[in-house]
């Protein structure tokens, strides 16, 4: 690869990721959580990438890995939350709606589902 290549490939790097870069930097030196870290790059990975539903299975898989197989305190707390935050969603879809009894079985079950996942999550902490 001949000089001039090499210095083009650093400055398209450097220009086109210099707020990424920056703003890594910015996160480690305020001491933001590594988790926290993790899920706002993981958002940008899959919006510059195009990618659908990236950023999502990385927060899936770590809050599997290391909230409930390893037992990191932050990752799990992160699920208990979302799960927290979906019953209440499913509880208000519930109250507010004219659903059939099938549906309503169904958001019900729903709820039971996430409080047991809840339960057993918390068992973990």
């Amino acid at each position: 690869m001949s000089e001039n290549n090499k210095q083009q490939l650093i400055d398209m790097a450097h220009g086109m990721q210099e707020e990424i870069k920056m703003k890594l930097l910015e996160q480690l030196q305020q001491g933001v959580d590594p988790f926290e870290i993790i899920y706002e790059f993981a958002k940008y990975l899959e919006k510059v990438s195009g990618e659908r539903g990236y950023a999502q299975h990385i927060i899936d898989n770590i809050h599997t890995i290391y909230g409930i197989a390893l037992g990191e305190q932050k990752p799990l707390a992160d699920e208990i939350q979302d799960l927290e935050n979906r019953m209440e969603k499913i509880h208000h879809s519930l109250d507010s709606g004219n659903f059939s009894a099938e549906e309503n079985e169904r958001m019900n079950f729903a709820i039971k589902a996430h409080e047991k996942k809840i339960q057993l999550l918390r068992s973990l902490q």
